[in-house]
């Protein structure tokens, strides 16, 4: 996670083998505006169920502080997704990709196999750009300990301002 102006960059996140939910909306709506398309970045405060083990014991806590999704702009209207949970990740949780037809918000499937997958818990907004000093700040109050010292292995990450 790297929550730096430079980090936060849509090309220097495609430069990346790996991204979290943040960096991929990034690149979505940056991808949009590319084509014309206009399109805008949420926030929220997510509750996973599903494949975030190691994510919650480096968190220390159950809540995804600053979950990104994508509002664009298609047919006269604003319609939300997010690109959080790829093929990849679909299927090394084995939940179903969602299906984004552009004219219905796709944000999270509430429910997979009977199990409870993603809870929006509390909404920032939406924004035109990265509000990243907000973002470090939220991060800061929710898990203070990731700002208490460095992190930078194989398995975890954490860059700030």
């Amino acid at each position: 996670m790297d929550l730096t102006n430079e980090g936060l960059k849509a090309s220097n996140v495609l430069q990346k083998k790996r991204a979290w939910c943040v960096e991929k909306s990034t690149v979505l709506a940056a991808s949009a505006r590319k084509f014309g398309i206009p399109s805008r970045l949420g926030y929220a405060i997510v509750t996973n169920h599903i494949g975030v083990d190691k994510l919650t014991k480096m968190l220390r806590r159950e809540e995804i502080v600053f979950h990104g999704f994508v509002e664009m702009f298609l047919n006269g209207k604003w319609v939300k997704c997010t690109p959080a949970f790829d093929e990849r990740i679909c299927a090394l949780t084995r939940v179903t990709p969602l299906d984004w037809d552009g004219e219905n918000d796709s944000l999270f499937q509430e429910f997979e196999h009977g199990k409870k997958f993603m809870e929006y818990v509390h909404f920032y907004g939406i924004f035109d750009d990265v509000p990243i000093r907000l973002m470090n700040d939220e991060m800061e109050k929710y898990y203070p300990h990731l700002f208490e010292k460095d992190y930078d292995t194989r398995e975890f990450s954490f860059k700030h301002l």
